[in-house]
């Protein structure tokens, strides 16, 4: 039986196929008769979800036929004998229906690929790993059943269900449904599943896989459970990783070949943790030195990381946290001994984002809320498609900046009339020389932000809990509006958001249940409301209830609680009391003023309407989830452009690494004490990028360090280039305390954009 976090079998209908077709393998293959290229539909046996990634791989291809699979969605429930011969065009030009042709050289034998639609209506697929094909779903609603369809249409042959996967839910295992006995078909599945791994990489590597020759290696692999994880488990914690589907892998290594690319290599690490998507999270290698502590490996060949190694264990290390789920040690290995064609029912790991969310916001977020987070996109795939959607990729729109007037002078662009807020933003700032190559526009974005929360004088409150104000004249002057139409315009472009919104009332914003039974009438800014909310708070009582109806009854009237003065209220009552009141005052009071702001947001791509319906997702974007970063996740930002292996410059470099290395660790432990002599990683960020935070769609490229020579007299400090991303360091430094000291006074005095 299906456990409640599994989305049910994912096979075909047995009786919904083309007169072509015949299913197999307990109805998760379908093979299309070759002789013909038509009549090769075939129909899930279930309705699917809104962003439930189907995963499939083609099993046979055939070269006689042009034309290759084809993927689709209907709201239409399917009759068997009104299959069509083909989808296109029969299909595809019948209403309710929405067809999208794979591209024929992703439909490769052996190429495995995931389609889905998801709430902006668009049907998306994407090779495992590669590019994404967008087709707008037309006429199809997606508050009814959604029905999928592949037709094995052309030179597509033959395709096998894999699994679905919608958040942290997967679809079930699926058990024969021929009649063999389960004994016979665990055992075929475990010896498919080995016949498959040892031909499902590249066909060059196959003749070498078990050749025990001198390039053979049988490599020690542990994988742990945290993205800034520095020192090596305890027995305890390896066993228990273990136990969960990490540490060491269940099943034993057959082995590698130091041939094998790094690519080869990543996947067949992948292969070695089936219960968890390490393709989709990351990861990066790493070995322990004697003291237990964590040492990244930068070897670019599996050769380099074997010599690295010396005979130790091989660290994966994810780039998000993975959570553990809660599996028996016996469940685990007959799941991975037996089960070769679905995974597990147990969900895959979250993303550290969501895993922050499930915790931390834990006193603003409904258990059903959490519950279903989870289940949505991501933040960042959300918004480039977003980008996909509505931004142009070549047009661009001028905008000269002075730093002093950034919302002003924003407030003039979005206001010409030639203004596209689709086009790229191309930002200038007056009097500096710095050519827009994605730095400016990242600095411009962030000054900007930091003016609306407190320039425009809509907001109030303390940082990370601000409220609308209620000012009748900013609504006339629409203030509110401008405020939603440039956070819309910031974030479309890969900008910061807001991340100010108080929690609580930017779930009311989204049309969510609220609990306010909690909230803190001390973040309120008028002293009189906080004395009013301090005093229902207060009410333990009857005397204080009484002493409540007599000071504060019309007031709390007001608030939308006419009860007050009914004879049967009683102190039970009062946590509704406080609640209602809040909402009054921070919600509907300003109700107004919150519709100019979303009508705003809108005004762009219709961004709030997403917002709302992703609300969890795009928290870290209204609301402060911002996390001061730590040294191991800043230090893995940047990539380092080397002088060639073995020369001078090669050594000085490896020696100012060094020092900074140094300096990281002399932030991170607050030296020195001086205020005034702090330096954040923030700062330096800010510095090198124009961003003080890492972008909700990353750096694209990544951020490097470059070096540069010393002059004989003098001392240049380190520089920046915030267009390229890059860091100038010396090659020649005396110590850390010295590079420390240079990096502060070239942040410090580098108050201008550009400036170097």
């Amino acid at each position: 039986m299906c456990g409640s976090r599994c989305l049910g079998p994912m096979i075909f209908n047995m009786d919904l196929t083309g007169k072509n077709v015949t299913l197999s393998q307990g109805g998760q293959l379908a093979s299309r008769d070759t002789s013909s290229y038509m009549n090769g539909l075939a129909f899930l046996s279930r309705t699917v979800k809104v962003d439930e990634k189907l995963c499939i791989r083609i099993e046979d291809h055939n070269s006689l036929w042009d034309g290759a699979l084809r993927v689709g969605f209907t709201n239409i429930c399917p009759q068997r004998n009104s299959l069509p011969p083909a989808s296109i065009p029969d299909l595809r030009d019948t209403r309710g229906y929405c067809v999208v042709p794979v591209p024929e050289d992703v439909c490769r034998c052996g190429a495995e690929l995931q389609f889905w639609i998801n709430y902006a209506g668009m049907v998306i697929v994407q090779k495992i790993g590669g590019e994404k094909y967008y087709l707008k779903a037309e006429g199809l609603n997606l508050n009814n059943p959604l029905w999928v369809f592949i037709d094995l249409y052309g030179s597509t042959s033959a395709v096998r269900l894999l699994k679905s996967r919608r958040g942290s839910r997967s679809s079930c295992p699926v058990c024969p449904a021929d009649g063999t006995s389960a004994t016979n078909w665990v055992a075929r599945a475990v010896e498919r599943q080995t016949s498959e791994e040892e031909n499902s990489y590249d066909h060059k590597t196959d003749t070498r896989i078990f050749q025990k020759t001198s390039s053979y290696w049988k490599p020690s692999l542990f994988l742990v459970q945290y993205a800034n994880q520095t020192t090596i488990p305890s027995p305890r914690e390896c066993s228990e990783l273990t136990r969960a589907g990490l540490g060491a892998p269940a099943q034993d290594s057959r082995g590698v070949d130091v041939h094998w690319t790094l690519r080869e290599l990543n996947r067949f690490i992948c292969s070695r943790y089936p219960l968890v998507d390490l393709a989709l999270i990351g990861f990066h290698y790493a070995k322990a030195d004697k003291y237990g502590r964590f040492l990244r490996l930068h070897s670019d060949t599996l050769k380099k990381i074997k010599k690295e190694l010396a005979g130790n264990i091989l660290y994966i290390v994810p780039q998000t946290d993975i959570v553990l789920n809660e599996i028996a040690t016996h469940t685990l290995s007959s799941v991975m001994n037996a089960n070769t064609f679905s995974p597990p029912c147990s969900p895959p790991p979250v993303p550290a984002q969501q895993r922050h969310r499930l915790t931390s916001s834990s006193s603003f977020l409904s258990d059903s809320s959490r519950n279903s987070s989870v289940e949505d996109m991501d933040c960042s795939s959300l918004l480039r498609e977003f980008q996909h959607m509505h931004l142009s990729g070549s047009e661009h729109v001028s905008v000269l900046a002075s730093r002093n007037k950034v919302l002003q002078n924003a407030k003039d662009s979005v206001s010409n009339s030639n203004f596209s807020w689709t086009k790229i933003p191309f930002v200038t700032f007056v009097g500096e020389e710095a050519i827009d190559c994605g730095g400016p526009r990242r600095e411009f974005f962030r000054i900007l932000m930091m003016e609306v929360q407190s320039s425009l004088g809509i907001f109030e409150g303390q940082p990370g809990h601000l409220f609308f104000t209620y000012d009748q004249m900013a609504l006339e002057q629409h203030k509110y509006e401008l405020a939603g139409k440039l956070i819309a315009w910031s974030v479309a472009h890969g900008g910061p958001g807001l991340k100010s919104l108080d929690p609580c009332l930017y779930q009311l914003m989204c049309t969510q249940e609220c609990q306010l039974v909690d909230f803190d009438w001390s973040l309120i800014t008028d002293a009189d409301i906080q004395d009013k909310l301090q005093k229902i708070s207060s009410c333990k009582t009857t005397a204080d209830l009484q002493r409540l109806q007599t000071e504060q009854g019309d007031w709390i009237c007001e608030c939308g609680f006419p009860g007050i003065y009914r004879r049967e209220i009683s102190i039970r009552d009062v946590p509704k009391i406080y609640s209602y009141a809040v909402r009054h005052y921070i919600y509907l009071r300003t109700s107004n003023m919150i519709h100019q702001f979303t009508k705003g947001l809108n005004a762009y791509g219709q961004f709030w309407e997403m917002v709302r319906t992703h609300w969890v997702e795009f928290l870290p974007i209204f609301t402060n989830m911002h996390e001061p970063l730590s040294r191991s996740t800043f230090r893995d930002l940047f990539q380092i452009h080397w002088s060639k292996l073995g020369t001078k410059k090669r050594e000085d470099e490896e020696e100012t690494i060094h020092y900074w290395e140094l300096v990281l660790k002399m932030i991170e432990d607050k030296k020195p004490k001086a205020s005034q002599d702090e330096l954040h990683f923030e700062e330096i960020l800010a510095f090198v990028t124009g961003a003080d935070e890492v972008p909700p769609l990353g750096f694209s490229p990544k951020p490097s360090i470059d070096f540069y020579q010393p002059e004989q007299r003098g001392s240049r400090l380190p520089y920046a280039n915030t267009c390229m991303m890059g860091l100038f360091l010396p090659r020649v430094v005396k110590d850390e305390v010295e590079l420390y000291r240079m990096l502060l006074r070239a942040i410090r005095d580098s108050d201008v954009f550009g400036r170097t």
